[in-house]
Parts: C-alpha cells; sequence; structure tokens
C-alpha cells in the first residue's frame, strides 16, 4: 500500500466516524466535524459561518488560490440493513466501506491528502446541507465575489469530469373530489383519488414520450413520491394529495414543465398546485460550460458523460463560474447499504487534486 493510500484511508476513517447525517441536521460550528477540518488543515485560514439549521459553510484557504474544491461533508440516514455500524470504516483488500465514503467523504480525504503534500496554495469549501436539497451554503456562496476562477464540485463521477446533469424540482398537488355514498356511479369520475390516478397515468405517458426527444440528457424524468387521501372504501373520497419530483434535461426549464403537467388535468380537478423547490440543470452550452472544459482538459481529465443526479455545480454556474463535476466513486455506490469506494478511485482522484493544487502554485 502507497504512504499516499495508507494517509487518505487513515483520514477517510476519522471522517466516517463522525455522524453528519441529513436529517437530523443536528450540526453547528462546534460540530466534531469542524474541529477535525480545523486539525487537518494546518496552515490554513479555516473560516466557519454557520447558518443555522444545520448549515455551515466551512472555507479553509492556504495563499491565493485561482480553483475552489466543494466538498458536501453531509450523509443521508443510514438505510435498514448494514452488515456493521456505518460509523466505522471496513477495509477491504481494494475497497472501504461506510457511510459517507463515496458520497463523498472520500473525496475530502483525498483532497486533504493533496492539499497537505505540498505548499502550494489551495481553498476548500466544506458545507453541511448539500444532502437536504436546498444547496442553501453553496448557493450564499456562488452569490458573492468569492475571487476562485474554477470550481469543483465532488460527487461520485468515476475520476472523470462532468459537465452536464439535470435539474431537479419537487412539487405538492391537491385534487378535489366531491364526498358522496361509494355506491354512486359518479365516484369513478368524481373521486380526488380518481382523478389523481388518471392525472398519474397522463404525467407518466408524458415522461416515457419525452424519453424520444434529442439532446444532452434527453427528456423528462417523473417520478410519484407520495400519494395519500380519501377516507374509506364506501365514501367517495373529497381529496387526494400527491407530491411529485421532476428531473428535466438543460433543454428544459422547470416551470414549463410544471406548466405542462398542471394542463394534464381540468382546471376544477385541481384544489392546488404549488412547485415546493426547484434548482436548475448544469448545461455545458454555455461560456462558463467551455472554460470548465479548458480548465479540466489542463489537468488531463477524462470526460465523463452527463448525469441523471443533481449536483450543487449548477449554483455555480447560474452565477457564470466555470465548474464541473469530480470525484471517486460511483453514484450507485452512493445512499446504499453498505456504501464503499475502492482505493484505485481514491487514489484516482488525489492524483488529479494534486493536479489542481500544484496549478495554481
Amino acid at each position: 500500500m502507497s504512504e499516499h493510500l495508507a494517509s487518505i484511508l487513515d483520514r477517510l476513517e476519522k471522517l466516517v466516524a463522525i455522524d453528519t447525517r441529513n436529517p437530523p441536521r443536528a450540526m453547528d460550528g462546534a460540530h466534531p466535524l469542524i474541529i477535525t477540518l480545523r486539525d487537518e488543515l494546518p496552515g490554513f485560514n479555516v473560516d466557519v459561518h454557520d447558518m443555522g439549521e444545520g448549515c455551515i459553510q466551512v472555507l479553509a484557504k492556504r495563499g491565493t488560490p485561482k480553483a475552489l474544491i466543494n466538498v458536501h461533508m453531509d450523509t443521508v440516514p443510514d438505510a435498514p440493513g448494514w452488515t456493521h455500524s456505518p460509523f466505522t470504516m471496513q477495509r477491504g483488500q481494494d475497497r472501504v466501506a461506510g457511510l459517507g465514503t463515496c458520497d463523498i467523504k472520500g473525496a475530502a480525504a483525498c483532497a486533504i491528502e493533496a492539499a497537505r503534500h505540498s505548499d502550494a496554495p489551495a481553498a476548500f469549501l466544506f458545507t453541511t446541507d448539500e444532502e437536504h436539497g436546498a444547496g442553501l451554503c453553496v448557493s450564499e456562496f456562488a452569490a458573492r465575489d468569492h475571487g476562485f476562477a474554477q470550481v469543483i464540485v465532488s460527487e461520485p463521477t468515476g475520476a472523470k469530469a462532468v459537465f452536464a446533469h439535470r435539474g431537479i424540482a419537487s412539487f405538492d398537488a391537491k385534487f378535489a373530489g366531491t364526498s358522496m355514498h361509494g355506491s354512486d356511479a359518479r365516484c369513478v369520475d368524481e373521486s380526488a383519488i380518481s382523478r389523481a390516478a388518471d392525472w398519474l397515468a397522463a404525467a407518466a405517458d408524458l415522461a416515457r414520450a419525452s424519453e424520444r426527444e434529442g439532446g444532452v440528457l434527453p427528456g423528462v424524468r417523473f417520478n410519484a413520491g407520495r400519494i395519500e387521501g380519501g377516507i374509506k372504501p364506501n365514501i367517495c373520497a373529497p381529496d387526494c394529495a400527491v407530491r411529485f419530483g421532476v428531473r428535466p434535461g438543460p433543454e428544459h426549464a422547470i416551470a414549463d414543465v410544471g406548466r405542462a403537467l398542471k394542463a394534464l388535468a381540468p382546471a376544477e380537478h385541481w384544489a392546488s398546485f404549488d412547485m415546493v423547490y426547484a434548482l436548475p440543470a448544469l448545461s455545458p452550452d454555455d461560456q462558463a460550460g467551455a472554460s470548465a472544459r479548458s480548465f479540466a482538459l489542463a489537468l488531463g481529465l477524462p470526460t465523463g458523460a452527463p448525469v441523471d443526479f443533481w449536483t450543487e455545480a449548477a449554483l455555480f454556474a447560474a452565477h457564470n463560474t466555470p465548474v464541473f463535476v469530480f470525484g471517486p466513486g460511483d453514484i450507485a455506490q452512493a445512499h446504499t447499504v453498505d456504501e464503499w469506494v475502492s482505493h484505485e478511485q481514491l487514489l484516482a482522484a488525489f492524483a488529479v487534486y494534486n493536479k489542481v493544487f500544484c496549478g495554481d502554485d
């Protein structure tokens, strides 16, 4: 085992042992994670901004670097079925397993090891609210005059540079129905649940048809995440609520997608139709995207295919900052029982981060 890999694994073991699950978002500026990051980055100026409700920015900077490495340090909750404690990293022959190893504390361990390998200028933005979905830490930072010419957002991409991904939005929709006896023939049309079912079928058909479109990431992904309503089988349901999500490619504006979906049901069927949140897609087809490609090319990075999952790179791109997504591991290994990342991927990421810092020297 190489000296760098041994150090990366030791560092990653420390990070995995720190509970940063989100929810419950039980973090503040005195959290053990913040103390550990300070200890791991001697010689760095570390600025901690506690934004409340578990949203913490940690900007660590040495010198005057041009590039910023962004890593979110929160994880999803551990799913049932782990074969060991998710906070005790398990070391295998060619991989390590533990909560956050792949998404994305492994990247943090690699990048910190690279920064400690030299005295070159380096900068990190560690955040704690990415898994919540709102991206408050990054959105606030990206809107500032932060002075960084390029940003790398760390997510599992197989150690390849990714320049495009889907947007994401969540909606709450409520259907209106008529309460009446369940034997009435009108129930099949006037039940709020029936109306919701008809709309869900139409929305699924719209999403399937959109997959045949062209473009970087064709179509609109649709997911009916939650449905509830009605009273009992012998009462026509007077109400039904649906929470659903969409993930459009860069060619689709989220507001347009919402309007198209709402139009699939008559106006009188809706009690309400509200967008809970919307986050933009990352598009490669603008000036910032071209600059990001040049940066990745200078690092000798292979290009990965556009991805379906959302990342906070889109928040930087919204302010015309050149940005791409990069990190060790595969998204299929994230958010899973016994989450893991390979030694090979960790070393590949370390080599890239090392080039980033040396290039800023």
